[in-house]
């Protein structure tokens, strides 16, 4: 019997639980999770209740799983495993080994002192490890021994417990002979991973498919593949639909590199192999890590959230490699910004270009260089969004006219120089609607929620960097060419002398530090901060 456990309130305001191991299995669990009398749940004070009660929950399954599963071992029952099922379940502990330690693989003479330690399990006999062979075996002592030195050194009651994986003896035995030339082989990655040798692990390609263990574990399969997984995703998140179409061909791609297969089926070692494939010439680990894992990562969290599977097999996975070299920093240089202001100020009314598309080169550039905004800030700005407040000319950035990123609002005092230029004239002129597409334009809403039809000032703000590229010259890869104008602002706001805290309002950024929250700039205070940062001067 497991004794329920609750949810309290430590003194200091921290959520906390404890949940006894039972006297029965006490030695195996301390043995195989390095705990002897109880289990432990902390979160801090800032956790929410509704959060905390979630984890915990987690938590306290998690502890009566692994409970329940020695004691299945003790009683003897567990599956009988074929040779090609054992091979893959190496491969489910090579990942998982190599796994806890390759972000951080600490000392080569770590890897060197555990090696050592099963060497000396062989030297105790005076036996070379190396002139061991199938036609020469050890004798049953001597592999008793060593296969006890395999069980400690990669923590394999561990791994099978996490896995609620119940061998049988036999099978027991026969995979931990088999794991014995992995362990050697993991030992070895590591150390090359200790001294900064990223270089793919061909180890992996030797194992198995992880597919062979579904049968031998009694999955219970979700009822859907990758692509379902996505849809039902998106039809329940309803995430923005620049999220959507970014990740839809992920999706795509990782239904097709599974067959089509149910979720529930794809296993870790599955998951790492196919982490494996995502960085290429044109794709950097950047860009796998932070739009191909995330993309899974979020989907497959989902699928547990909703009890469609027992675990993410892409939990935790990242993609450790060399940054791109930088060649140069993310604002724009003198000479970039100069060229595209000019350029603005000489925006073309020739052939059948719509005056919004005129006005988008006209402003925008100008908008985004005083204000620090993002491009889709302003292409999606609306003429009464712009207007006076206690004598001052503002902007008014509000999520209810597009996208904003954190879905909060924000208002922008307007730099002098926009007004001298005639901003404020034009905006009069256009009327309270939309300032730099023509609404008329707007696509036809999807029937598709995974194919979600581009919003007009999207559309604009792609066209707005096409022309930068093209038309301007701006063709520096390195450089995001509307991005950039957030960075630019940043830097001429600092070295104008700028506090901190009036910078990360301009541009919608939080610090981070909760009091900073208590001292909000007032928009007068923007305003007269705003008076320091200098116009943009043309030559």
């Amino acid at each position: 019997m497991v004794v329920m456990t609750s949810l309290k309130k430590a003194k200091n305001g921290d959520w906390f639980s404890r949940k006894a191991i039972p006297a029965d299995v006490r030695d195996a669990y301390g043995s195989a999770f390095g705990v002897g009398r109880e289990e432990r749940f902390r979160k801090p004070s800032s956790t929410s209740h509704m959060q905390a009660v979630a984890e915990f929950r987690d938590w306290d399954a998690m502890v009566s799983s692994r409970i329940d599963h020695l004691r299945s071992v003790a009683a003897g029952r567990g599956v009988t495993l074929t040779q090609r099922q054992i091979s893959a379940l190496c491969g489910e502990w090579y990942t998982w080994f190599t796994g806890q330690h390759e972000e951080e693989p600490g000392q080569a003479s770590t890897w060197d002192s555990w090696y050592d330690t099963l060497n000396t399990a062989y030297e105790r006999f005076d036996i070379v490890r190396e002139e061991v062979t199938e036609e020469d075996p050890l004798p049953p002592a001597v592999q008793r021994h060593v296969d006890a030195k395999v069980q400690e050194i990669g923590h394999v009651a561990t791994f099978l417990a996490e896995k609620e994986m119940l061998l049988s003896e036999d099978s027991r035995r026969d995979f931990i002979k088999t794991l014995e030339p992995e362990l050697v082989a993991a030992l070895a990655l590591l150390r090359r991973r200790s001294r900064g040798d990223y270089s793919p692990d061909k180890r992996l390609s030797r194992f198995a498919n992880s597919a062979a263990l579904i049968s031998s574990q009694n999955v219970k399969l979700a009822g859907m593949d990758c692509w379902q997984a996505f849809e039902a995703w998106v039809k329940e998140r309803q995430p923005a639909g620049a999220t959507v179409n970014r990740w839809r061909g992920v999706l795509l791609g990782l239904n097709s590199y599974f067959d089509k297969r149910d979720v529930a089926t794809i296993t870790d070692t599955e998951a790492v192999e196919w982490k494996g494939t995502l960085t290429t010439e044109d794709r950097s680990a950047a860009v796998a890590n932070d739009v191909w894992l995330r993309a899974a990562i979020t989907v497959f969290n989902w699928l547990k959230d909703n009890k469609k599977i027992a675990a993410n097999p892409f939990d935790g996975l990242r993609i450790v490699g060399r940054k791109k070299p930088k060649k140069r920093e993310r604002e724009f240089l003198s000479d970039e910004w100069k060229a595209i202001l000019k350029a603005s100020l000489e925006a073309s009314t020739a052939g059948r270009i719509k005056p919004q598309k005129i006005a988008s080169r006209r402003w925008v550039p100008w908008l985004c260089a005083y204000t620090g905004s993002r491009p889709g800030e302003m292409t999606q700005l609306r003429g009464a969004n712009v207007y006076q407040q206690d004598g001052i000319w503002i902007i008014d950035i509000s999520p209810e006219d597009g996208t904003v990123k954190g879905a909060s609002f924000r208002k922008v005092p307007i730099h002098e120089h926009l007004i001298a230029q005639g901003f404020i004239e034009f905006v009069k002129r256009s009327g309270d609607g939309p300032l730099f597409y023509d609404p008329s334009d707007r696509r036809a809403e999807s029937k598709d929620p995974t194919k979600p039809a581009q919003p007009p000032y999207v559309i604009t703000r792609n066209k707005l960097a096409e022309w930068v590229r093209k038309d301007v010259g701006v063709r520096d890869e390195d450089i995001r060419p509307n991005h950039a104008w957030r960075h630019t602002f940043k830097r001429r706001a600092a070295r104008a002398g700028m506090e901190k805290r009036f910078r990360f309002a301009f541009c919608g950024h939080e610090d981070g530090d909760v009091g900073d929250h208590y001292e909000t700039p007032t928009l007068e205070d923007m305003a007269e901060e705003l008076k320091k940062f200098p116009r943009y001067e043309l030559d």
